[in-house]
């Protein structure tokens, strides 16, 4: 009898023929917080798999033109190419309206009559840039955007900063090339 006495790892018997079972992984427990979180799956979106690991949810998704959406209040302050302030045309004060057209793309309106002026924002710079080289007939094409002339043309952007909880400042900073110089537009614009 002697013989048979072994001790069977795992079981805890003494007898070599006694019945043992396979280890068997318990099933995992689900963090409640996982589900009660959502997140953004969308790559396009602004908070792309921000709160990851979570529940998958379309709705908490905000895109880059969703940032500038708005209206929003500019004074505006124009300098000549040497940095200096144009007192004769500065401080005019416009309504502008910013409407989204896409995830990325946005227009706006008020600064120049009933001209919008096209832009279209990057994802994780909260910058938005005015699209250019747009074609103005079949043969030409402008090195930015026509503004209130068609001598007139606009490069430049919109910038938002990231620490703005409450989302009510866009920076603009515009360069205007016209028949009659370069001008720079600067300021901020508060939402209304």
């Amino acid at each position: 009898m002697r013989h048979f006495r072994y001790i069977v790892a795992g079981c805890g018997f003494f007898l070599l023929f006694s019945a043992c079972k396979k280890w068997v992984d318990p099933n995992p427990s689900v963090d409640p917080r996982i589900t009660e979180r959502r997140y953004c799956n969308d790559p396009q979106a602004v908070n792309y798999n921000w709160d990851f690991p979570g529940t998958q949810d379309s709705s908490v998704c905000f895109f880059p033109s969703d940032l500038f959406e708005g209206n929003y209040s500019f004074t505006d302050s124009i300098y000549f190419q040497d940095n200096s302030l144009d007192t004769n045309r500065t401080f005019q004060t416009y309504t502008l309206n910013i409407t989204r057209t896409s995830k990325n793309q946005f227009k706006l309106a008020g600064f120049c009559g009933g001209n919008d002026i096209n832009f279209t924002a990057q994802r994780t710079t909260y910058l938005a840039y005015a699209d250019t080289t747009l074609k103005l007939n079949d043969t030409t094409f402008a090195f930015g955007q026509p503004l209130c002339r068609i001598q007139d043309t606009l490069t430049g952007t919109l910038s938002k900063s990231k620490t703005d909880s409450l989302s009510r400042h866009i920076y603009i900073e515009w360069r205007v090339v016209s028949d009659s110089g370069i001008n720079f537009h600067k300021g901020t614009a508060i939402k209304l």
